[in-house]
């Protein structure tokens, strides 16, 4: 994997786990009774700053931060973990004008119990708006990534999965 990707994801998932837990204030799990936790959800105003790997323009901008975590402790047992925070909106500019449209997607979803099952998936979309192509080809850019473990009783791995689907500079 090229290098420029591994510090886009570093990067990338510091700076959305680092909000979530900032905003929600951590996961919210260590409920002592079954039934659902409290659900946390907000929306603000949040400040973005980012690099397009493509053509190494830095930008910087305001977008809104949607934030969603949810837990739950069943009746026999099971702990559910949901976390989600979204990046929209994002209008942003490079010292040179250039505008960007960013939308940043991290989700997070953990069940722990007889059987346990961690689900991680991150989306960016970079489009540099207004250009055509015609005197920079491959100046957008589009990151997936999405990891998946089951585990069973014993905490032995039974099935795992990863998916990167990468799409630079297009």
């Amino acid at each position: 994997m090229p290098h420029f990707l591994r510090r886009l994801r570093t990067r990338h998932s510091a700076f959305m786990l680092a909000t979530t837990l900032a905003l929600g204030g951590g996961a919210l799990i260590g409920a002592t009774g079954a039934g659902a936790g409290p659900a946390v959800s907000t929306a603000t105003a949040t400040p973005y700053t980012g690099t397009n790997p493509c053509t190494g323009e830095p930008f910087t901008g305001t977008g809104t931060l949607h934030f969603l975590l949810s837990e739950n402790l069943s009746t026999s047992g099971n702990i559910q973990f949901h976390l989600n925070s979204r990046l929209d909106g994002l209008k942003a500019v490079t010292a040179t004008g250039k505008k960007y449209v960013v939308q940043d997607t991290f989700n997070w979803d953990f069940t722990i119990g007889s059987a346990s099952e961690e689900t991680f998936a991150i989306t960016a979309h970079f489009i540099r708006v207004g250009e055509d192509g015609s005197l920079m080809v491959g100046d957008d850019f589009y990151e997936y990534m999405r990891t998946h473990i089951t585990a069973n009783a014993n905490g032995e791995v039974t099935a795992s999965r990863v998916e990167v689907e990468e799409t630079p500079c297009q």
